[in-house]
């Protein structure tokens, strides 16, 4: 018997591969009556067909009406043909997630989440590739998940040939499939990515992710793994300031107890020309809660971890951006990088800033001291 339809039965129906020799060998090695007679509820394995004492002339196969698509046949070097389900009880059993999913572009997404508070859960699926059925199947109809994401996140289901996902795919450059990932609606960030998952580790990754990210006022927070960090990464945490002693510690001369009160330590008189005092850095804009059409919203990322936000033209150049930088951040010999993919940003003023950030009116960009 065939190997290969072998192995196809049991990747699609998920049963022994004693059940699949039954099966092909009732109805004479053809892989679309096997599989529909497998899942026919008619043709049952209790039923005489398949008993010890099977006849020579068997029974009629009982109509169905599940369909299967795009079945073609292939050597033993050849790629695997991909089932697509749509009527009947296999439709039922790989159905779409549509009730939890939500209907709209990657933008309307974001903006749901927002205004959530919820993180961006994003399956993309591709109709070539029968693992991407397999997780409608046995990862989204189940309760603990859809749990999980009804209290965190906007759950969103393309598919990677529509226009949408060509879009998302080009632009975070995935190259297998299916895929899951966990994007920031606040910055368009790529979190979490995974491939294929099971049902354990799927709860686990997100029990893991909500433990150690909250969504909270538009940002997250994220609580620090000292004992995975490097001695560098430990470094880069903004340290809390160091309160300065206070003023009771020192009282003046002219109090009544200055005799048996000790003097605060003599400090040397700070320099009063001034061209020598250094001017304060200017105050931050105010950024508008809501995104003004036109314009665009950038958070840098600073190399000491603090974070600040502008708000550009999405026409301006991305001079702007360094300008900005040295103004109000008191920034020198910096560069600028997008968050994911990891590019450097051009200074050049020729080059928009509505390029960089990718179309979206939220962006976050990474802030490095040049070597």
């Amino acid at each position: 018997m065939d190997a290969d339809l072998l192995d196809q039965f049991v990747e699609t129906t998920g049963s022994t591969m004693a059940e699949a020799m039954k099966y092909l060998k009732l109805c004479d090695n053809d892989i679309n009556a096997a599989v529909g007679c497998y899942f026919d509820p008619t043709v049952g394995r209790s039923s005489g067909m398949l008993g010890e004492q099977e006849a020579a002339v068997r029974a009629p196969i009982a109509a169905f009406t599940d369909q299967i698509n795009e079945q073609v046949a292939v050597g033993r070097m050849g790629k695997r043909p991909s089932i697509v389900f749509e009527d009947g009880d296999l439709g039922a059993m790989f159905k779409a997630p549509t009730d939890i999913s939500f209907v709209g572009t990657l933008e309307t997404a974001k903006i749901k989440g927002r205004n959530r508070k919820k993180w961006l859960l994003v399956n993309v699926q591709d109709k070539d590739v029968f693992q991407s059925q397999l997780l409608n199947r046995d990862l989204w109809c189940l309760e603990d998940v859809r749990d999980v994401i009804e209290r965190h996140f906007v759950f969103w289901q393309i598919f990677r040939d529509n226009l949408e996902g060509e879009h998302f795919v080009k632009f975070y450059k995935f190259t297998e499939f299916p895929c899951i990932c966990i994007i920031d609606p606040n910055t368009g960030e790529l979190l979490k990515q995974w491939g294929h998952i099971s049902h354990m580790e799927f709860m686990k990754e997100m029990h893991d992710f909500t433990s150690r990210y909250r969504f909270e006022s538009g940002t997250r927070r994220k609580s620090f793994d000292f004992y995975g960090m490097s001695r560098a990464d430990m470094f880069k945490i903004e340290k809390p300031p160091v309160l300065e002693p206070p003023p009771a510690l020192y009282p003046s001369s002219s109090s009544s107890s200055s005799s048996s009160s000790p003097s605060p330590p003599s400090s040397p008189e700070p320099d009063s020309d001034p061209d020598t005092t250094l001017e304060p850095a200017p105050a931050m804009p105010e950024v508008p809660a809501d995104v003004q059409p036109g314009t665009v919203h950038v958070t840098f990322r600073l190399p000491d971890g603090a974070r600040h936000t502008g708000v550009f033209q999405q026409d301006g150049g991305c001079s702007e951006l360094y300008r900005w930088l040295t103004i109000y951040a008191q920034m020198e010999d910096f560069n600028v990088w997008t968050a994911f993919p990891r590019v450097l940003v051009s200074d050049d003023e020729d080059v928009s800033v509505l390029s960089v950030v990718g179309g979206g009116n939220r962006a976050m960009l990474i802030v490095s001291e040049k070597e």
